[in-house]
Protein backbone atom coordinates (compact mmCIF):
# COMPACT_ATOMS: atom_id res chain seq x y z
CA UNK A 1 0.00 0.00 0.00
CA UNK A 2 2.85 2.59 1.20
CA UNK A 3 4.36 1.88 -2.46
CA UNK A 4 1.81 2.23 -4.34
CA UNK A 5 0.86 5.67 -2.80
CA UNK A 6 4.37 6.51 -3.12
CA UNK A 7 4.37 5.82 -6.77
CA UNK A 8 1.14 7.75 -6.89
CA UNK A 9 2.71 10.93 -5.32
CA UNK A 10 5.80 10.27 -7.78
CA UNK A 11 3.26 10.20 -10.69
CA UNK A 12 0.99 13.08 -9.56
CA UNK A 13 4.80 15.34 -9.20
CA UNK A 14 5.85 14.18 -12.46
CA UNK A 15 2.30 15.13 -14.19
CA UNK A 16 2.24 18.54 -12.41
CA UNK A 17 6.05 18.83 -13.66
CA UNK A 18 5.07 18.43 -17.13
CA UNK A 19 2.16 20.19 -17.28
CA UNK A 20 3.84 23.30 -15.90
CA UNK A 21 6.64 22.89 -18.83
CA UNK A 22 3.78 22.50 -21.18
CA UNK A 23 1.56 25.93 -19.47
CA UNK A 24 5.25 27.39 -20.13
CA UNK A 25 5.89 27.13 -23.14
CA UNK A 26 2.02 28.44 -24.01
CA UNK A 27 3.34 31.50 -22.05
CA UNK A 28 6.23 32.27 -24.20
CA UNK A 29 6.66 35.71 -24.82
CA UNK A 30 5.23 36.84 -28.04
CA UNK A 31 4.54 40.35 -29.57
CA UNK A 32 0.76 41.29 -29.57
CA UNK A 33 1.12 43.07 -32.91
CA UNK A 34 4.54 41.95 -35.15
CA UNK A 35 5.55 44.08 -38.48
CA UNK A 36 5.56 41.48 -41.41
CA UNK A 37 8.05 42.94 -43.83
CA UNK A 38 8.66 41.44 -47.47
CA UNK A 39 11.61 42.63 -48.72
CA UNK A 40 14.55 41.38 -51.57
CA UNK A 41 13.42 43.60 -53.66
CA UNK A 42 16.04 44.34 -53.50
CA UNK A 43 18.12 43.16 -50.34
CA UNK A 44 20.27 46.24 -49.12
CA UNK A 45 16.95 48.52 -50.26
CA UNK A 46 15.15 45.82 -47.30
CA UNK A 47 18.05 46.51 -45.06
CA UNK A 48 18.01 50.25 -45.54
CA UNK A 49 13.81 50.23 -44.95
CA UNK A 50 14.45 48.33 -41.90
CA UNK A 51 17.31 50.56 -40.58
CA UNK A 52 14.56 53.59 -41.10
CA UNK A 53 11.87 51.80 -38.87
CA UNK A 54 14.36 51.47 -36.58
CA UNK A 55 15.62 55.08 -36.69
CA UNK A 56 12.64 56.88 -37.13
CA UNK A 57 11.07 55.19 -34.46
CA UNK A 58 10.71 57.09 -30.81
CA UNK A 59 12.24 54.75 -28.85
CA UNK A 60 14.92 55.31 -25.42
CA UNK A 61 15.89 51.64 -25.63
CA UNK A 62 15.78 47.73 -27.25
CA UNK A 63 12.10 47.02 -25.68
CA UNK A 64 10.98 50.13 -27.12
CA UNK A 65 11.60 49.07 -30.68
CA UNK A 66 8.81 47.35 -32.95
CA UNK A 67 9.11 43.50 -33.23
CA UNK A 68 9.70 42.76 -37.04
CA UNK A 69 9.51 39.91 -39.59
CA UNK A 70 11.88 40.10 -42.13
CA UNK A 71 10.99 37.79 -45.11
CA UNK A 72 13.39 38.58 -47.93
CA UNK A 73 12.81 36.44 -51.54
CA UNK A 74 15.69 37.84 -54.25
CA UNK A 75 13.97 35.51 -56.19
CA UNK A 76 11.53 37.14 -57.15
CA UNK A 77 11.42 37.97 -60.98
CA UNK A 78 12.52 41.28 -62.46
CA UNK A 79 9.15 43.76 -61.42
CA UNK A 80 9.50 46.11 -64.31
CA UNK A 81 10.36 42.97 -67.17
CA UNK A 82 7.07 41.33 -65.66
CA UNK A 83 4.94 44.40 -66.14
CA UNK A 84 6.26 45.28 -69.56
CA UNK A 85 5.47 41.50 -71.18
CA UNK A 86 2.65 40.74 -69.18
CA UNK A 87 3.57 37.79 -67.35
CA UNK A 88 2.27 36.48 -64.32
CA UNK A 89 5.19 34.31 -63.38
CA UNK A 90 5.75 36.59 -60.48
CA UNK A 91 2.57 36.52 -58.65
CA UNK A 92 3.21 32.75 -57.03
CA UNK A 93 6.40 34.47 -55.82
CA UNK A 94 4.38 37.05 -54.57
CA UNK A 95 1.40 35.38 -53.04
CA UNK A 96 4.10 32.64 -51.37
CA UNK A 97 5.79 35.26 -49.65
CA UNK A 98 2.72 37.22 -47.76
CA UNK A 99 1.02 34.12 -46.36
CA UNK A 100 4.75 33.00 -44.95
CA UNK A 101 4.84 36.14 -43.42
CA UNK A 102 1.05 35.79 -42.40
CA UNK A 103 1.75 32.15 -41.07
CA UNK A 104 4.87 33.67 -39.07
CA UNK A 105 2.33 35.68 -37.02
CA UNK A 106 2.60 38.75 -38.76
CA UNK A 107 -0.16 41.51 -38.28
CA UNK A 108 0.57 43.80 -41.52
CA UNK A 109 2.44 43.71 -44.51
CA UNK A 110 5.14 46.22 -45.73
CA UNK A 111 7.16 45.93 -48.89
CA UNK A 112 10.08 48.15 -49.37
CA UNK A 113 9.28 47.91 -53.49
CA UNK A 114 7.19 50.65 -55.68
CA UNK A 115 7.04 48.64 -58.59
CA UNK A 116 5.79 45.57 -57.24
CA UNK A 117 3.15 47.09 -56.22
CA UNK A 118 1.27 46.86 -59.67
CA UNK A 119 0.10 43.17 -57.95
CA UNK A 120 -0.63 44.96 -55.05
CA UNK A 121 -4.10 43.27 -54.78
CA UNK A 122 -3.06 39.92 -55.84
CA UNK A 123 -0.94 39.96 -52.72
CA UNK A 124 -4.10 41.47 -50.31
CA UNK A 125 -6.30 38.59 -51.76
CA UNK A 126 -4.13 36.44 -50.62
CA UNK A 127 -3.83 37.10 -47.00
CA UNK A 128 -6.07 37.79 -44.40
CA UNK A 129 -4.21 40.72 -43.16
CA UNK A 130 -3.37 44.13 -44.10
CA UNK A 131 -0.67 45.00 -46.91
CA UNK A 132 0.36 48.41 -46.77
CA UNK A 133 0.02 49.91 -49.88
CA UNK A 134 3.23 51.97 -50.32
CA UNK A 135 2.31 54.20 -53.78
CA UNK A 136 -1.13 55.46 -51.59
CA UNK A 137 1.00 56.02 -48.48
CA UNK A 138 3.69 58.43 -50.47
CA UNK A 139 1.02 59.99 -52.68
CA UNK A 140 -1.15 60.98 -49.23
CA UNK A 141 2.41 62.22 -47.67
CA UNK A 142 3.28 64.50 -50.59
CA UNK A 143 0.05 66.41 -50.54
CA UNK A 144 -0.63 66.28 -46.67
CA UNK A 145 3.23 68.18 -46.27
CA UNK A 146 3.37 70.03 -49.29
CA UNK A 147 -0.45 71.15 -49.54
CA UNK A 148 0.22 73.75 -52.07
CA UNK A 149 2.04 71.65 -55.10
CA UNK A 150 0.62 70.81 -57.64
CA UNK A 151 3.72 69.71 -60.46
CA UNK A 152 5.31 66.41 -58.88
CA UNK A 153 8.37 64.98 -60.22
CA UNK A 154 8.62 61.42 -60.45
CA UNK A 155 12.03 59.35 -60.51
CA UNK A 156 11.19 56.00 -60.69
CA UNK A 157 11.98 52.28 -62.39
CA UNK A 158 10.75 51.89 -66.00
CA UNK A 159 7.92 49.46 -64.59
CA UNK A 160 6.19 51.77 -62.36
CA UNK A 161 6.58 53.97 -65.11
CA UNK A 162 4.76 52.36 -67.24
CA UNK A 163 2.12 51.21 -64.72
CA UNK A 164 1.34 54.25 -64.05
CA UNK A 165 0.63 53.45 -60.47
CA UNK A 166 1.69 57.17 -59.27
CA UNK A 167 -0.05 58.79 -61.89
CA UNK A 168 -2.99 57.29 -61.50
CA UNK A 169 -3.01 58.46 -57.36
CA UNK A 170 -1.50 61.64 -58.00
CA UNK A 171 -4.60 62.77 -60.72
CA UNK A 172 -6.98 61.67 -58.30
CA UNK A 173 -5.58 64.32 -56.23
CA UNK A 174 -5.86 66.82 -59.13
CA UNK A 175 -2.14 67.29 -59.58
CA UNK A 176 0.28 66.32 -61.79
CA UNK A 177 3.57 64.07 -62.52
CA UNK A 178 6.18 64.83 -64.61
CA UNK A 179 8.63 62.21 -65.53
CA UNK A 180 12.08 61.94 -67.14
CA UNK A 181 12.58 61.84 -71.01
CA UNK A 182 12.78 58.52 -72.45
CA UNK A 183 16.19 58.68 -72.77
CA UNK A 184 17.57 60.47 -69.02
CA UNK A 185 14.63 57.39 -67.71
CA UNK A 186 16.90 54.56 -69.36
CA UNK A 187 20.55 56.51 -69.05
CA UNK A 188 20.32 58.32 -65.94
CA UNK A 189 17.63 56.68 -63.66
CA UNK A 190 17.73 52.89 -65.11
CA UNK A 191 21.48 53.15 -64.78
CA UNK A 192 22.01 54.09 -61.58
CA UNK A 193 19.33 51.97 -60.26
CA UNK A 194 20.83 48.97 -61.58
CA UNK A 195 24.60 49.93 -60.78
CA UNK A 196 23.21 50.37 -56.93
CA UNK A 197 21.52 46.35 -57.51
CA UNK A 198 24.97 45.19 -58.50
CA UNK A 199 26.93 47.52 -56.12
CA UNK A 200 28.33 50.22 -58.52
CA UNK A 201 30.00 53.39 -57.77
CA UNK A 202 27.87 55.45 -55.61
CA UNK A 203 29.24 58.78 -56.94
CA UNK A 204 28.44 57.67 -60.60
CA UNK A 205 25.17 56.86 -59.49
CA UNK A 206 24.35 60.38 -57.70
CA UNK A 207 25.20 62.02 -60.52
CA UNK A 208 23.03 60.36 -63.02
CA UNK A 209 19.78 61.04 -60.19
CA UNK A 210 20.87 64.60 -59.90
CA UNK A 211 21.32 64.83 -63.63
CA UNK A 212 17.45 63.27 -64.25
CA UNK A 213 16.00 65.40 -61.12
CA UNK A 214 17.35 68.66 -62.33
CA UNK A 215 15.55 67.69 -65.95
CA UNK A 216 12.38 67.53 -64.04
CA UNK A 217 12.93 70.53 -62.28
CA UNK A 218 13.42 72.62 -64.92
CA UNK A 219 10.97 71.56 -66.48
CA UNK A 220 8.66 72.80 -63.18
CA UNK A 221 8.77 69.83 -60.96
CA UNK A 222 7.75 71.61 -57.37
CA UNK A 223 8.00 68.30 -55.28
CA UNK A 224 10.54 65.30 -56.15
CA UNK A 225 9.51 62.00 -55.39
CA UNK A 226 11.72 59.11 -54.82
CA UNK A 227 9.41 56.20 -56.13
CA UNK A 228 11.98 53.06 -55.83
CA UNK A 229 13.75 52.03 -52.60
CA UNK A 230 17.20 51.76 -54.79
CA UNK A 231 17.15 55.39 -55.53
CA UNK A 232 17.58 56.70 -51.76
CA UNK A 233 20.77 54.59 -51.21
CA UNK A 234 22.41 56.93 -53.77
CA UNK A 235 20.18 59.99 -53.89
CA UNK A 236 22.04 63.16 -52.95
CA UNK A 237 18.83 65.55 -51.26
CA UNK A 238 21.37 68.15 -50.79
CA UNK A 239 21.72 68.74 -54.66
CA UNK A 240 18.15 69.10 -55.01
CA UNK A 241 16.29 72.36 -55.26
CA UNK A 242 12.81 71.71 -54.46
CA UNK A 243 11.69 69.59 -51.28
CA UNK A 244 12.47 65.78 -51.89
CA UNK A 245 9.70 62.53 -50.54
CA UNK A 246 11.20 58.93 -50.05
CA UNK A 247 9.22 56.43 -50.63
CA UNK A 248 11.06 54.34 -48.41
CA UNK A 249 10.92 56.65 -45.89
CA UNK A 250 7.09 57.26 -45.95
CA UNK A 251 6.22 53.42 -46.10
CA UNK A 252 8.36 52.97 -42.55
CA UNK A 253 6.48 55.96 -40.89
CA UNK A 254 3.25 53.98 -42.30
CA UNK A 255 4.28 50.72 -40.51
CA UNK A 256 4.89 52.40 -37.35
CA UNK A 257 2.02 54.37 -37.26
CA UNK A 258 0.26 51.00 -38.23
CA UNK A 259 1.72 49.16 -35.23
CA UNK A 260 1.20 51.99 -32.80
CA UNK A 261 -2.26 52.35 -34.01
CA UNK A 262 -3.33 49.09 -33.20
CA UNK A 263 -1.16 47.78 -30.18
Amino acid sequence: MLTSRVGAACFLVVGLFLSSCVSGRQREPAPERLVGIFGGMGPEATANFYAEIVRLTPAKKDQEHLPVLIYSLPQVPDRSTCIASGSREIVPYLTHAVRKLQSGGSSFIAIPCNTVHYYHADMQRAVRIPVLNMITETADAVQRQYPKARTIGLLATNGTVRSKLYEHEFTERGLKVLLPQNTTQQCCVMDAVYSIKSGGSKQMQADLLAKAANELIARGAEVLVLGCTEIPLAFDVKRSRVPVVNATQVLARAAIREHQRSS
